[in-house]
């Protein structure tokens, strides 16, 4: 409210104007009684003929206010013009103010961390499975521990989230959730969401990582997050791939020729059952640390796929990929300048037989490094490389052919292909 010209206007209710500001037109009253007649006569005593508004409207009780540097010990009243001049003279239009949907778009964003807190807490406290068969909130919170009324609340929130429904006074898992929130589905979200956990604690250090450039004093979650990092890291990537991107993955490249594909890194295998499901010619293997292939066994277990995704221990920073195969997925392994992708592919050159599809999928900011959303986020915690800047170090590497595929903004994240000569 700085280099603020105000009109002082009298109301003819003898106050004076104690102390003046150029910020707040303040006016001080002998006692409570008087304040209270004298904001009932403000409030009819304008003028709107002047078209003089008033968008703050401050009572002072009788207590120490600081304003300004002066202290006012008093009674009063005081407001703030909603059309003060500003800036040399322009006028700020509230009700014509411009970029309001798009204001309203970055609240919106600010408050999607409560969301994410709902269904983190839901999950952690064991409600989803509680729901396996309806219960009314009471029960609810008697087989988790919690309590009652916050219960409730937490459950109203769920059916906002449209993870749970109401029927009459009991709540019942919608499809959605039975799909995604219990242990036994196939396509389940738990992984995701204690992995956010971690991320959560992370991200609130954030401050501390931008100042300092490292990360020696981000906050650390409870310890059964750090202890199962690992785990819940290798669940998260399943359910990321289970939930819309391996099946996106999927449907850009064509596998229709090709026999055997390697999934360097893969993780739970989610992409190579998804590829497999999509062509019946093609079989895979999932090359990974042990501690990541025992994961990968129960997800191709799960998926019934063990007669065609088969699974090999490795590390790539001691072993060769292997030989002998037709095409080969690089996904969430070539995170930006740093992660020795370099190295990895050509590694992934001499897995591969003359005229082998490299196959790429990774987080990629645009060109002049200012988005999209999701790429800008995980190259702040991680790295991502620029479209152009993957397609040079893959050609640098000796592939042909190399191209961008396919681009998906919602999620920040591209495919590029290439050719083994």
């Amino acid at each position: 409210m700085h280099n603020v010209a105000f009109r002082w206007i009298s109301y003819g209710l003898g106050l004076q104007p104690y102390p003046r500001s150029t910020n707040l037109c303040v006016y001080r009253l002998p006692s409570a009684i008087a304040l209270a007649e004298a904001y009932a006569s403000l409030v009819k005593s304008v003028d709107c003929s002047k078209k003089v508004q008033y968008a703050t409207v401050v009572i002072i009780r009788n207590s120490s206010v600081i304003h300004d540097g002066a202290t006012l010990d008093y009674w009063g009243i005081a407001w703030i013009p909603q059309n003060a001049e500003r800036n040399g003279g322009s006028k700020v239009n509230l009700f014509d103010a411009d970029n309001l949907e798009a204001a309203t778009a970055l609240l919106e964003l600010n408050w999607q961390f409560r969301a994410s807190r709902v269904l983190m807490t839901a999950h952690q406290l064991g409600i989803f499975e509680a729901l396996r068969e309806p219960k009314k909130a009471a029960d609810v919170a008697a087989l988790c521990g919690t309590d009652t009324v916050m219960t409730d609340k937490l459950l109203i929130a769920c059916c906002a989230l449209g993870v749970v429904r109401r029927d009459g006074d009991n709540f019942v898992l919608t499809k959605l959730a039975f799909d995604t929130l219990l242990p036994e589905s196939p396509r389940y979200l738990g992984g995701v969401l204690d992995h956010s956990e971690t991320l959560w604690w992370a991200s609130t250090g954030l401050p501390d990582i931008i100042r300092t450039g490292g990360r020696g004093a981000v906050p650390q979650p409870p310890e059964v997050f750090i202890s199962r990092w690992h785990e819940h890291w290798i669940w998260a990537m399943h359910g990321n791939a289970a939930n819309g991107v391996g099946q996106w993955v999927a449907r850009q490249v064509d596998l229709s020729d090709r026999e055997l594909l390697l999934d360097v890194g893969g993780g739970p295998g989610t992409y190579s059952i998804a590829m497999c499901q999509r062509f019946p010619n093609l079989r895979a293997v999932v090359w990974d640390l042990p501690q990541t292939i025992d994961i990968a066994r129960q997800v191709i277990e799960r998926f019934h796929m063990k007669n065609r995704v088969a699974v090999k221990e490795g590390d790539w920073n001691r072993d060769e990929f292997g030989t002998g195969y037709d095409c080969l997925l690089m996904s969430n392994i070539m995170h930006g300048p740093g992660f020795q992708g370099e190295e990895r592919l050509n590694q992934g050159m001499r897995a591969l037989v003359p005229g082998g599809l490299l196959i790429v999928q990774d987080f990629l900011l645009n060109n002049d490094k200012s988005g999209p959303l999701p790429a800008a986020l995980f190259n702040l915690m991680i790295g991502a490389y620029t479209v152009n800047e993957l397609i040079a170090i893959i050609r640098s590497a000796g592939f042909a052919d190399v191209s961008l595929i396919a681009y998906n903004v919602q999620r920040g994240s591209g495919i590029v292909t290439a050719i083994r000569p």
